[in-house]
């Protein structure tokens, strides 16, 4: 077994013990942890010159074997060979008696003696697996144990609960015991790839031998440590170990753990004893042997379970391959009598070569997912039994079309995607098979990974290849209509739209005509035409089926989505209340990662700022898989973290997948995305590269034909081409968002025009003109709400007021540094406290009065913020628009109240 000083510490506490005389050291531990290992090392480096090593194991069970071997061993170290005869003498006599006795015990300590004396040197005996020495040796040590001689140091190891146990008073004044414990995930994790370690844990239990084993055997293309046991074998020192306990098993005992080794997880008594005909509470006995021979452990319920399940995969391994088929094929039997475990059936059933059962099997437990909404279970299922290439043609592709179903709304679709395009290429399948299969293969490509374009190259096709199955064409052509998806104009989906309504057939299943409904609704609502309100009126409120829950679910997070953007915000709320409801019964975990993306931009929105930024952190490391379903909270992020001058931070997150429009992906978040990056770059002096954004967004947009997407856009483009003193183009900008969105129902987008007309206005020095302008604008804001907007505009209308000279100023300043600070946008609130300080008005926001005590300020906890995140006090100066100094004097005072010496403890505070 691999393993070195620092990976066992308990080594040193070991040898520490032992370098003091007299001393009695006990190592005790289960098979597998490591107490050979330890006593190997401890002789390793043991300075003692007379060194003696008695292995138990393997030794007859025959009086005084041990004691004739460790008297051997002393001899041969230059031990006094009278003192030997002497101890063979009285354990000949005690044989005799048929009795232990103290005079074999003090021969054995005055040899001890005599050897070390002889020798000039402490003598180290070291008796491995004490338990297994026979009972005339362990009355013998017990009894030497307890009066060791002052030059003698005594290393027993031994395993608790065998069958010859330790007696429980076993020791002396000298005694020193230790335990081996099994390791933890985190030990384990220095053995092996990190991304593995709480799977070998799992394996093995943290049995230091059992997890070297496995560590030899995991390979980088392997998924996980099961899958390498699997396909390169248990490894034999596992198999020998797990062997050794069976084989003192009663027969019916190991018959029934055989049976129970084909099994996975925990189960109950009743499975092997039906599949051995063995009444069940007999077999609930016989089980119980395994647990004391450890193989087993008992679970809750009265279940058993292999402990650690490495043992399970042994038992099985040393099963010949035929009966293992025919054990799993009783499996399948007693599960199918029993109308249990419809995922274990078709695990069983393949097992046993039964492919057919266990498509069977398969389709029930997809259709049981689909009505508990644990889709990924079901998933991983199908895809497990697709990989068989014995599967026949007819069977892959009905259980790939359920397989496609159930995959939108799992979050792993890597595998069904590759799936799907092997299963879409063969010529064979019927064109409606074929179809149905290119239709989910679209839909996966562009919900999950986010590819538009090969998503509508899927779909057109699979429209013409389902032309005999108009209702599912119909689905295809409701995901065409659908204008984030493809790099055409949004005519084309419109005329996508027009066609469905044309060929859209009476009846069929209730769960896609709910489908096509929504996608209509959708496509209407995302382009602010009037008419989706009437078409998500039209919606059921009342009970529907699992199917049909599922879509309206979809639907109604979609609504959600695009009233954020269009600035409907309470029937956003409304929308997210109405999915919440639904899926808590069906909870697929895609459109519930969805849901969550929604509502953390909702909450951005309408200023609910308040732990969105944890909870968007969580919600990006939950959607690790599909970091497309988290664009939204990268977003939120990346627009908190520019309003607080976090501009480095701003930008990595504005980096995330999902936030750039490629691969034919384009949506209202893209375009917000696009700017808040040009508003970055301007905060960051960078005016060409906001120019280059904007071009690249403006290019978009013009593409696509939906400039209700564009309201932040406009607002960011127009004030980037002032910047740069392009008022012709900031004009043609504002004309053309203006003209588009006039007749569209996109309140947000009607509310930034007025604030667009007015930085152009201020730009020509219309400067009451202007402030007219932004306080309509920050008056449609609020009224949305979207508070952060109205604070821009309500600062922008202010710096109108002080450049037409009004005394107004003032006041507007402050209620937009008040409405920044509600908000924690501090970098938007210091520059409107700046100004006003400059112009001889009184911050909106005061944030360093006196009275906080030991506590931190807001000032002061701005600038722990930035601190903690890096900046010099010059950086921070430049973001609390503060002076140098006086960023000093409040640095000093967090060092002083938090009571750290330096900067770099701050990071490492709470």
């Amino acid at each position: 077994m691999r393993t070195t000083d620092d990976d066992r510490p308990l080594l040193t506490d070991v040898r520490a013990a032992l370098a003091r005389t007299p001393v009695v050291v006990l190592v005790s531990g289960a098979a597998g942890m490591g107490k050979t290992w330890l006593a190997a090392q401890v002789l390793a480096t043991a300075q003692h010159a007379v060194r003696v090593v008695v292995d138990c194991r393997g030794l007859p069970d025959e009086p005084h074997v041990v004691v004739r071997e460790l008297v051997r061993g002393l001899v041969q170290a230059g031990g006094p060979a009278t003192r030997a005869d002497d101890v063979l003498t009285a354990a000949d006599a005690a044989t005799t008696r048929g009795t232990p006795d103290y005079r074999t015990c003090a021969a054995l300590r005055e040899l001890l003696a005599a050897t070390a004396a002889h020798r000039g040197s402490p003598v180290l005996v070291v008796v491995d697996d004490v338990d297994l020495a026979d009972r005339w040796s362990r009355h013998v040590l017990r009894c030497c144990a307890s009066r060791p001689p002052d030059a003698a140091a005594l290393l027993l190891t031994y395993t608790p609960g065998s069958k010859h146990p330790l007696w429980t008073r076993w020791g002396s004044a000298v005694l020193h015991r230790f335990e081996l414990r099994p390791l933890s995930v985190q030990e384990v994790a220095s053995r092996c790839p990190s991304d593995q370690a709480a799977a070998v844990h799992h394996l093995t239990g943290g049995i230091p031998l059992f997890v070297a084993e496995v560590v030899t055997h995991l390979r980088p293309g392997y998924r996980d440590p099961y899958e390498a046991v699997l396909r390169r074998g248990v490894p034999q020192a596992v198999v020998d170990l797990v062997a050794e306990r069976a084989c003192a098993l009663p027969t019916p005992a190991r018959r029934l753990v055989t049976a129970a080794s084909v099994l996975r997880g925990p189960f109950i008594a009743d499975i092997p004893a039906e599949m051995c005909r063995v009444a069940p509470d007999r077999a609930r006995v016989l089980l119980a042997h395994a647990v004391d021979a450890g193989l087993l452990a008992l679970r809750g319920a009265g279940a058993f379970e292999f402990s650690p399940p490495l043992i399970g995969l042994a038992v099985a391994h040393t099963t010949p391959a035929v009966e293992r088929r025919q054990l799993h094929a009783k499996v399948a039997r007693v599960l199918d009598r029993r109308g249990e475990q419809p995922g274990e059936l078709v695990h069983h059933s393949r097992a046993a070569g039964d492919l057919a059962s266990a498509a069977r099997h398969a389709e029930k437990a997809a259709e049981r997912a689909v009505r508990s909404g644990e889709a990924e279970a079901a998933v991983e299922l199908l895809r497990t039994l697709l990989a068989d290439s014995d599967l026949p043609r007819r069977v892959r592709a009905s259980l790939a079309g359920q397989l496609g179903r159930l995959a939108l709304d799992s979050l792993a679709y890597d595998e069904t995607i590759a799936l799907l395009r092997a299963l879409v290429a063969d010529d064979l399948l019927p064109d409606g098979v074929r179809g149905e299969l290119r239709l989910h293969l679209g839909l996966l490509v562009g919900n999950q990974a986010g590819d538009g374009d090969e998503q509508r190259g899927h779909l057109v096709v699979a429209v013409r290849e389902l032309r005999r199955r108009p209702l599912l064409a119909a689905r295809a052509m409701s995901a065409l209509a659908m204008p984030y998806w493809g790099s055409c104009h949004v005519d084309e989906h419109l005329a996508w739209l027009a066609r469905l309504d044309q060929t859209l057939p009476q009846g069929g299943d209730p769960a896609l005509r709910m489908a096509i409904r929504v996608n209509r609704a959708s496509t209407l609502l995302q382009i602010g035409d009037p008419q989706a309100w009437t078409a998500i009126a039209a919606l059921p409120d009342g009970p529907v089926s699992t199917g049909e829950r599922h879509e309206l679910a979809r639907g109604y997070s979609n609504f959600m989505d695009t009233a954020i953007s269009l600035g409907h915000h309470a029937s956003a709320e409304e929308f997210h209340g109405k999915a919440e409801k639904l899926t808590g019964r069906t909870r697929p975990s895609y459109l519930h990662h969805m849901i969550i993306s929604n509502r953390l931009r909702l909450a951005a929105a309408t200023g609910q700022w308040t732990g969105i930024e944890p909870a968007a952190r969580e919600h990006l490391s939950a959607s690790a898989q599909t970091p497309f379903a988290a664009a939204d909270a990268s977003l939120v992020l990346g627009h908190l973290a520019l309003a607080r001058g976090e501009w480095a931070e701003a930008e990595e997150f504005l980096r995330a997948p999902g936030l750039r429009a490629n691969n034919g992906w384009c949506s209202h978040v893209v375009v917000a995305a696009a700017a808040t990056r040009v508003r970055l770059a301007l905060a960051r002096g960078r005016a060409d590269d906001a120019l280059s954004e904007l071009t690249r967004a403006l290019d978009v947009i013009r593409a696509k034909g939906i400039w209700s997407w564009a309201a932040e856009l406009a607002d960011a483009g127009v004030r980037a081409l002032l910047h740069v003193g392009d008022i012709m183009r900031a004009e043609h900008l504002a004309d053309e968002f203006t003209a588009d969105i006039s007749t569209r129902d996109c309140p947000f987008g009607h509310a930034m025009v007025p604030g667009c007309r007015g930085a152009i206005a201020a730009e020509r020095g219309q400067f009451a003109d202007a402030a007219k302008m932004h306080t309509e604008s920050a008056a449609l804001l609020g009224a949305l709400p979207r508070p952060y907007e109205q604070a821009a505009a309500t600062e922008a209308a202010a710096r109108c007021l002080l450049a037409a000279g009004k005394p107004e100023a003032a006041e507007q300043l402050s209620e937009a540094s008040r409405l920044f600070a509600s908000l924690g946008a501090t970098w938007d609130a210091a520059r409107c406290d700046r100004l006003a300080r400059e112009h001889g008005g009184t911050p909106g926001s005061p944030r360093g009065r006196r009275g906080y005590g030991a506590e931190l300020s807001p000032r002061e906890q701005d600038v722990a913020r930035l601190m903690v995140l890096g900046r010099t006090n010059r950086q921070i100066a430049e973001v609390l628009f503060l002076s140098p100094r006086t960023v000093e004097r409040h640095a000093a005072r967090v060092l002083h109240k938090l009571g750290v010496a330096s900067r770099e403890e701050i990071s490492h505070l709470p």
